[in-house]
């Protein structure tokens, strides 16, 4: 945007520097981000480590669920073998879905120790862009959950109701 020498003057109120100079975030701020960096990396390994057992225990049901599915079938022919590569489906699911909150706790981090270099704001909105992120995913997950929780419970009461109906034993 072009200035124009003919407009009234302006004041900045708020005190901070014009666009042409780098900003600083005050030091308060920096070290309050600085000691939440350790905790922030804690959860960002246990994420990740979650991850890999999630990953390791998928495999194993796979190769666990392959080699019992063959002794099943060999010792009762009509029942069904795919249970256990169905919950490994499920834990490579999880694995998948764990990555994303690792993730971005991880750059949160990253981000942190970016902003305690440099002090610019820059690096804090991507610290804090990172942080929203994380919260955004986890939020939506719980979302979700509170949703398949209702729907569990609302199918359990369905089905438990039809049941005693169609048993007889429902209350007169």
């Amino acid at each position: 945007m072009e200035s124009n020498p003919y407009s009234s003057p302006a004041a900045n109120l708020f005190g901070s520097t014009s666009g042409t100079s780098v900003e600083s975030v005050s030091a308060g701020v920096i070290n309050q981000l600085k000691r939440t960096k350790p905790w922030v990396r804690f959860m960002g390994v246990l994420l990740w480590i979650g991850v890999i057992f999630m990953s390791l225990a998928a495999a194993a049901m796979l190769l666990g669920g392959a080699t019992m599915g063959n002794v099943m079938a060999q010792a009762n022919p009509g029942m069904p073998t795919g249970f256990m590569t169905g919950i490994a489906v499920l834990y490579i699911f999880l694995a998948v879905l764990y990555m994303f909150p690792a993730i971005k706790i991880w750059k949160y981090g990253t981000s942190i120790g970016k902003l305690v270099k440099s002090g610019s704001n820059a690096d804090l909105e991507e610290a804090l862009n990172q942080q929203r992120g994380f919260w955004k995913f986890v939020g939506i997950m719980a979302i979700i959950m509170i949703v398949v929780y209702i729907v569990v419970m609302v199918g359990v009461a369905v089905f438990t109701f039809s049941a005693m109906a169609a048993g007889g034993s429902m209350p007169k």
